[in-house]
């Protein structure tokens, strides 16, 4: 691209004759300071005029210029290499081409260099812009008109004047493709940013798809949404992640199977109950603490005697030889639940003249459906060296 400078009244003539081809002009010596000092990537135009005939006229463009001597680039604009002697004019006065680069307010009003409508396929966009440039430049924008709807990745292939700059990806955030529907329909306005760095043209208003995007209220999610994890203990409406939720866990038992450790603590049930419910040890220590009285008295030698027992409380038995000739008698106890008489392999032995406890709990007791289990007692008793056997046995029974 180059820059065009100008002078105002820059006129001079030619310090030396040049031929057809030549494209170094030494002007008049001082006068070359009338005409612009082009740097890189500038020039400005001039007229040769022959002094004889102002028909005869050339068009060069000058790319640099050294005091009184430019270097040039001749037949610019359909004119043709010409002799020029001693004394023919040079100067910068405007020119046809330099007239059709200036922006006129109808073309900018228009965008006449910036605006085209799209040709080629729905995926493959091409279009021409009026333009003397013959490469794409970092960041140069132009609208073009949409004539279809993409249906996937789509490419741009813009012509500069008459020199095509190849099909480029179009592409949207960073250097990302277009997927169907970012350009919705034909006649959609598409604002293309050229970007050197991904080598393809930005689209920056893409249509976006709200499908993708959640709502503000009531969204229902899918897939795996995250968040980030909240700080431990947070006590607030930020959404809890699984991390912190597992987090808030850690110190807590799951209800199957749970390992306590520490001093864990229950409510502490009734004195009586009987349910799932936790045990605590001031339970236990209540339900041992309020023992019934089942039984106190005497139970004749040789016959049973049935009780009906609590078959979910403690049971214990406190026994001695009780009425009659005590000294080397023996006694026999016999204890069985559930049935209707005892058998001698049920006995419970106690030597004769001491007070003895026995204690029978759960693994000796027969629950039934009805919740209460039957015990029958049957003391027997014989006698020894001369002493009759003992008339009772004294019993005690308590649960607790």
């Amino acid at each position: 691209m180059t820059v065009q400078l100008y002078a105002n009244n820059a006129k001079t003539t030619l310090a030396a004759p040049i031929t057809a081809t030549q494209t170094t002009i030494t002007v008049a010596p001082g006068t070359g300071a009338q005409f612009p000092n082009p740097s890189s990537g500038q020039a400005f135009k001039i007229t040769l005029v022959s002094a004889a005939s102002a028909s005869v006229y050339e068009i060069c463009v000058c790319t640099a210029r050294s005091t009184d001597t430019l270097t040039v680039v001749r037949a610019q604009e359909g004119t043709t290499g010409t002799p020029f002697i001693l004394n023919d004019i040079v100067g910068n006065y405007d020119t046809a081409g330099t007239m059709a680069d200036l922006v006129q307010s109808e073309q900018l009003q228009s965008e006449y260099y910036n605006f085209a409508t799209a040709g080629g396929s729905a995926n493959a966009l091409t279009a021409t812009i009026p333009s003397n440039l013959t490469a794409l430049t970092n960041g140069m924008s132009f609208v073009i008109m949409s004539a279809n709807a993409n249906t996937g990745a789509a490419t741009f292939n813009l012509t500069l004047g008459t020199t095509a700059t190849g099909a480029l990806p179009i592409v949207i955030g960073n250097n990302t493709a277009l997927t169907s529907g970012y350009i919705p329909a034909a006649g959609y306005p598409l604002n293309l940013t050229y970007s050197a760095t991904f080598n393809a043209w930005v689209l920056t208003d893409p249509v976006v798809s709200l499908s993708a995007y959640a709502l503000v209220n009531s969204q229902t999610f899918t897939g795996t949404p995250r968040v980030p994890t909240a700080p431990y203990n947070d006590n607030s409406t930020i959404i809890a992640s699984t991390s912190w939720v597992q987090g808030q866990l850690a110190n807590y038992a799951p209800i199957y199977n749970p390992n306590l450790t520490g001093v864990p603590t229950a409510p502490t049930a009734a004195v009586n109950t009987n349910t799932t419910q936790i045990a605590t040890t001031a339970f236990v220590k209540k339900q041992i603490s309020s023992p019934s009285v089942v039984f106190r008295g005497y139970i004749p030698y040789n016959s049973t005697t049935t009780f009906t027992l609590d078959p979910t409380r403690f049971t214990m038995f406190f026994v001695n030889e009780g009425n009659g000739f005590g000294g080397n008698s023996t006694l026999y106890l016999g204890v069985q639940y559930g049935l209707s008489s005892v058998s001698e392999n049920n006995y419970q032995f106690f030597n004769s003249g001491v007070d003895y406890q026995v204690t029978f709990a759960g693994a000796l007791m027969d629950t039934y459906s009805s919740g209460n289990s039957q015990l029958l007692i049957q003391p027997y008793g014989n006698f020894i060296g001369g002493y009759g056997a003992p008339s009772s046995a004294w019993v005690t029974i308590i649960q607790f």
